[in-house]
């Protein structure tokens, strides 16, 4: 397996726990891939290979992680600053592909940072501007949590083919007016036309994954139109 040296140039905070990690490298991978990474020049973490999917769209020149703060490796790479260099392998994966051969309009069911997949999906959908309607359904504890918040408000509002809904499982804000609970099958029925004619996407906590399964197919949405991946599989977490 091949590993690169790439430069970190840039880090952007997303949330209280979650950052973006752009790197000098132009990796060639398709949106639902991620990496094994390691961190160059730490005692530690040197050969650690955790994976990560990446989150930027394939093709910009650079290619981005998010990463959530769960444990010590990820603690570790927030504590780097711009100009360290992390190692990353080549791209590996397939369980969660988007590219231009999938036709159908496409479903998106993420928890947390589940999320990271789908949107590098969904700018690389905007970026080759693909006529599929993609509907993400976003489902995160508390406000604070949404990563991408204000990119995915754009994406809501200024694209007629993307639809956003998020829900938070544990809101008390009384301003927040959107979603609340868990995803269900009336929400899902709620904010789509049709079930038909679809692929399904899912990706978070394996409980979580395993009831969006479980539901999908009490509504009638065939094995082979359901895409999925775990945190306990790669890409999700130490």
């Amino acid at each position: 397996m091949k590993f690169f040296d790439a430069e970190i140039t840039d880090i952007k905070k997303e949330t209280h726990d979650v950052k973006t990690f752009r790197l000098d490298i132009d990796v060639d991978f398709l949106p639902g891939q991620y990496c094994l990474v390691s961190i160059k020049n730490d005692e530690e973490f040197e050969n650690a290979k955790k994976p990560f999917t990446f989150s930027s769209a394939p093709g910009r020149g650079y290619t981005e992680l998010t990463v959530k703060k769960v444990g010590e490796f990820t603690s570790a790479l927030h504590s780097l600053r711009e100009g360290e260099v992390l190692k990353i392998s080549e791209p590996k994966g397939s369980s969660l592909v988007f590219d231009e051969t999938v036709k159908d309009d496409v479903v998106f069911i993420a928890g947390g940072s589940g999320i990271t997949p789908f949107i590098s999906a969904i700018r690389y959908g905007v970026n080759n501007k693909m006529d599929n309607s993609f509907t993400l359904f976003f489902s995160n504890r508390e406000y604070r949590d949404i990563i991408y918040r204000t990119e995915l408000n754009h994406l809501d509002n200024d694209f007629d083919n993307i639809k956003v809904v998020n829900t938070l499982t544990h809101s008390k804000d009384e301003r927040w007016h959107g979603e609340t609970g868990l995803i269900n099958s009336e929400m899902v029925e709620n904010h789509l036309s049709s079930l038909e004619n679809k692929v399904y996407y899912i990706c978070g906590p394996p409980g979580m994954v395993e009831s969006m399964r479980e539901m999908l197919s009490k509504l009638g949405i065939v094995d082979d139109k359901v895409l999925f991946e775990q945190w306990e599989l790669p890409g999700k977490q130490d």
